[in-house]
């Protein structure tokens, strides 16, 4: 998956062999009238306030309704990554106009102190020889611990993440990924994921946000 290659740092070296796992695409909006994931609002649904022009990140939770405990993992992992554009809406658009933003989180290396004897050296490239790094190297997403739910339980708070990559990033995406690696269910994870599938009924996605009134 391209995408877990270009935004996601791996939980093992790509030498030892293909990672299995499930990897679900889905858009998600804030727009009058439809939940958060773009279907017309109805009894049951969550839907985020589009008199705010941008609603952003602080923290966010992935729970598995029906996850066994018992034959899987306490501790199963996963990446969320917003690997589409950030959408939010124009402050004082008064038909609530969208920009969006396709933004990759790169990192700036601070430089190494320079020397007279490297201003002399024919040979010294400031670029390659004085950076702790790359230049502009894309930040990589971690995974971090999703947890198991009860039907009809609500989620627990505590257990969200407060993951530096996500907070700060609009709720509004055109393309989220959620992957889920089977070797964070199983030591086998073409079997932890059939034992997966076969016990979880639903994924439960919960953002802690905050809102911009904009005007």
């Amino acid at each position: 998956v391209q995408e877990f290659r270009q935004y996601c740092r791996p939980p093992q070296a790509e030498s030892q062999g293909a990672l299995p796992g499930i990897v679900l695409e889905f858009p998600t909006e804030i727009i009058f009238g439809n939940n958060v994931f773009g279907w017309p609002l109805g009894g049951g649904d969550f839907a985020y306030d589009p008199t705010n022009f941008a609603t952003k990140i602080r923290a966010a939770g992935v729970w598995f309704e029906g996850y066994d405990n018992a034959s899987l993992s306490v501790s199963p992992r996963v990446y969320l990554v917003p690997a589409g554009l950030d959408v939010m809406t124009i402050p004082d658009s008064e038909t609530l106009a969208t920009r969006t933003w396709n933004i990759v989180d790169q990192s700036i290396p601070p430089p190494f102190l320079t020397g007279s004897a490297d201003i002399q050296n024919p040979t010294f490239i400031p670029s390659i020889d004085s950076l702790d790094g790359p230049f502009a190297e894309i930040r990589k997403f971690s995974s971090f611990r999703a947890y198991g739910d009860m039907v009809g339980t609500p989620p627990d708070q505590d257990q969200m993440t407060f993951d530096s990559r996500l907070v700060g990033r609009s709720v509004w995406n055109t393309k989220w990924l959620l992957i889920i690696p089977g070797g964070t269910l199983l030591n086998d994870g073409d079997q932890g994921l059939d034992r997966f599938v076969n016990d979880v009924s639903d994924i439960k996605l919960f953002f802690n946000t905050l809102g911009y009134s904009g005007n």
